[in-house]
């Protein structure tokens, strides 16, 4: 082989290769049942209407550090807000445990992950802090199971995945259609009820929430064919 011709091929060699190496940046699909995600989450439900919001720590696949500094509200680039409305709850009674409050928040709630390539300060008292820059994804939730004891809540819920913008973040390319394609099943944990809360006068409670990665398609009609 001459020596003209030999760099030539490596050109060439070079771009037969580099669409398998920017493939190798984005970020892959979530095997059904692992963890898609972590975030914490605050419901405030007075003064109304029902606010809620929170800020993504854990993203799998996803190369981090996903916080701008020290890892908080301020300094997160993922974000979420309740971005569509929340149908009235219905109590399922459990009179042996009067302590124990039951109830289901029936199919049509949304949220809305919001990417912000630089985060600045939050409000926990203002819910429109926590949509600046863009959103990358909306959920639409199945119905929910609320259970509330006298020192600890827990819900149970899936949603699925209506809509998707793709993002790149630190050489990634993001993009919740691959990640999550059919959706998550989010369940979360809290301190109890609903509380005072002095540093804003509100009414309301905080908790830790994952998303687990579903493997079929949510509610989908076909599958009825």
């Amino acid at each position: 082989m001459s020596k003209i011709k030999l760099p030539l091929l490596l050109v060439i060699m070079s771009a037969i290769c580099m669409p398998a190496l920017a493939a190798e940046a984005v970020v892959k699909r979530v095997p059904a049942g692992a963890v898609a995600f972590h975030f914490v989450l605050d419901l405030t439900v007075v003064p109304g209407p029902p606010e809620l919001v929170g800020y993504i720590g854990f993203i799998e696949g996803v190369d981090g550090p996903l916080f701008s500094g020290t890892p908080s509200k301020d300094t997160a680039y993922f974000t979420l807000r309740l971005t569509g409305p929340t149908p009235p709850p219905i109590p399922l009674p459990v009179e042996p445990d009067p302590e124990l409050a039951v109830s289901i928040i029936q199919p049509g709630a949304q949220f809305t992950v919001f990417f912000n390539s630089s985060p600045d300060e939050r409000d926990w008292s203002d819910p429109g802090t926590f949509e600046q820059g863009v959103p990358i994804a909306v959920f639409e939730e199945s119905a929910l199971l609320n259970t509330v004891g006298s020192s600890a809540a827990f819900n149970l819920f899936s949603s699925r995945l209506i809509d998707s913008t793709p993002i790149d973040f630190n050489g990634q390319r993001i993009d919740f259609k691959k990640l999550v394609p059919d959706g998550v099943t989010i369940t979360n944990f809290g301190n109890g009820g609903f509380r005072f809360r002095p540093y804003n006068n509100t009414v309301g409670s905080s908790v830790g929430a994952t998303a687990i990665a579903i493997g079929g398609n949510l509610r989908n009609k076909s599958d009825d064919d």
